[in-house]
């Protein structure tokens, strides 16, 4: 009887934890519909939800100020925030580190490289912009960090791999940034600093199509994820392939990081703070819902930021990354087996 009891409050439990989660999931998808609205209606020509949902007719300048400048700015956001995010808790998982992130494998910098080579060195692709050039550096850094793969079984020594990679590309960086011209130099620096604004109509299916394409690689390793924070041997004991799902893991956040670098610049820290945001919020290790929760979060900051157009991306993320990284590096938590990436 006493057993039946245990069992029932049990159940009973688990129902309340699962209809909590549901509950703060449901609370930041509606944070995203009311930032997106906001993002729609704040800026320099301001525009009501009045103006914005219930007017019969807007004008021409409101529709080009809505549906060519701020719906791309909500949807770089998205995207960029959706990206980073997933990138950043798989990384810290495949590499049980709090402190693993989408560019220690030196994506960005790669695709920083292919912007540095247009605008420093003077490659062209024409018509194209610079975008194919940082596309570029950052899958050739992936496959030098793919090819590693295949030699090192251990995941913390891929980790130092992917930092040495990312001190030699910004080394070229640095070089090709000392002998070029001040007006070149002025405008990488201006690429650097980040923006949601730079996405078009024409950019648009582009990031989409690679972040679906990403996400695809990263939820397909959703069992392994789950493993492996307990570690290769134990990934070895369900009979899955540490190589094979750590190669696909990679590869998905590669292109999550790529994307987003080429579209919105390289983006500091959102890949870095989110997931232990989503894990003190979810109180979870369960990536069927870190996920959705770390998308989400991600989405809500990104959009956030992204009310401030003015001002550089990467020094809003800066001002908000860095206390939580002193946040992880000092808190108890992470030294407590079970309750960190790490």
């Amino acid at each position: 009887m006493f057993r039946l009891r245990f069992i029932i409050a049990i159940k009973r439990m688990k129902k309340r934890n699962s209809m909590s989660l549901y509950l703060r999931l449901f609370f930041l998808l509606t944070l995203v519909v009311l930032l997106s609205g906001l993002t729609m209606i704040l800026g320099p020509a301001s525009f009501s939800f009045k103006d914005l949902f219930f007017s019969s007719e807007l004008d021409p300048f409101a529709l080009n100020v809505l549906f060519e400048l701020r719906l791309p700015r909500v949807f770089a956001a998205v995207f960029a925030g959706t990206a980073l995010s997933v990138a950043g808790l798989s990384l810290q998982s495949v590499f049980r580190n709090p402190l693993a992130g989408p560019y220690v494998l030196g994506i960005s910098s790669g695709a920083s490289l292919g912007v540095a080579l247009v605008l420093l060195a003077g490659f062209s692709f024409g018509s194209l912009g610079f975008f194919p050039a940082a596309a570029l550096g950052a899958f050739a850094v992936t496959f030098l960090v793919l090819m590693f793969s295949r030699l090192f079984e251990n995941s913390a020594m891929l980790l130092v791999v992917g930092l040495m990679i990312s001190y030699i590309v910004d080394a070229c960086i640095t070089l090709l940034m000392h002998f070029s011209e001040a007006e070149a130099l002025r405008s990488y620096v201006a690429w650097g600093m980040g923006s949601f604004s730079r996405l078009t109509v024409d950019g648009f299916l582009a990031f989409f199509i690679a972040v679906v394409l990403g996400l695809s690689f990263i939820l397909f390793s959703m069992r392994y994820l789950n493993a492996v924070r307990l570690g290769d041997d134990f990934v070895k004991g369900l009979g899955l392939s540490v190589r094979l799902y750590q190669t696909l893991v990679l590869l998905g956040t590669s292109i999550l990081t790529a994307a987003t670098t080429v579209f919105c610049g390289p983006i500091a820290f959102l890949g870095l703070a989110v997931p232990h945001i989503a894990f003190a919020l979810f109180k979870t290790s369960n990536h069927r819902i870190l996920i959705p929760a770390s998308i989400l979060i991600g989405i809500n900051l990104s959009l956030c930021v992204g009310l401030l157009p003015q001002i550089p991306l990467n020094a809003m993320m800066s001002l908000f990354g860095v206390p939580v990284v002193f946040w992880v590096l000092f808190s108890s938590r992470y030294k407590r087996k079970g309750d960190t990436y790490g």
